[in-house]
């Protein structure tokens, strides 16, 4: 992988964040963080939805997805995560619950048609989380999961072929653990400590959380 595409995938999503302070029911500190991700992808969103939506087409490449995949259905996904489906407007917008311990947090994903044909896809998650937590894993802890799935579904599309110079890798298990991946995870922390320090966080507290992301391992 050379610099340029490495850059160029990174590129490829753009990322914003919101934080603010909350305080929990039992009076403890927490940070309210609201992660977006969007990105370009060479497809209609008709074309994008059934990858986004039925079991078959999601075990290619986000992995197994069970339960009732329809509007107030219950789901359990990879790694733990569970939740419910709250909203559906087909082809363009989900609205779920994703819950990996604790509360479930809302997570919207919208498709919008581009003038040429391509689908503007967003991701937002908005995630409760503790502020010490928070202050040692920056915003990193939880993007880094989606930075993965854009990956793996511009890979599964070949969704990015207008905006990537090379092509694109698939973040299988294998990929996660070579030279490629560690790349890529230190370029994704980078921009998630920027974005923490244009959101209002202490850069000592945003680089701090930069180092653990990039230190971490994508297929634990």
């Amino acid at each position: 992988m050379t610099v340029t595409e490495s850059l160029s995938v990174v590129g490829a999503v753009r990322r914003e964040l919101v934080v603010d302070e909350r305080t929990s029911h039992e009076g403890h500190p927490l940070v309210r963080a609201v992660l977006t991700l969007t990105t370009n992808l060479d497809l209609a969103p008709a074309q994008l939805w059934p990858l986004l939506t039925r079991p078959g087409e999601l075990a290619r490449w986000f992995g197994p997805v069970t339960g009732e995949l329809h509007e107030g259905g219950r789901f359990e996904a990879p790694g733990g995560v569970h939740g419910r489906i709250i909203e559906v407007e087909e082809p363009h917008r989900l609205t779920l619950s994703w819950a990996l311990a604790g509360g479930e947090d809302p997570l919207l994903i919208r498709l919008d048609p581009e003038d040429d044909g391509t689908t503007l896809l967003r991701v937002r998650h908005t995630a409760l989380v503790d502020v010490d937590e928070f202050e040692r894993t920056g915003p990193g802890a939880i993007a880094i999961g989606w930075e993965l799935a854009l990956l793996a579904l511009a890979a599964e599309t070949d969704g990015w072929r207008s905006s990537c110079l090379g092509a694109v890798p698939a973040p299988t298990r294998d990929w996660q653990r070579g030279p490629q991946a560690a790349a890529y995870l230190r370029a994704w922390s980078v921009r998630w400590a920027a974005e923490a320090i244009a959101a209002g966080v202490d850069e000592g507290i945003a680089r701090r959380g930069e180092a653990a992301t990039a230190g971490s391992s994508m297929d634990s």
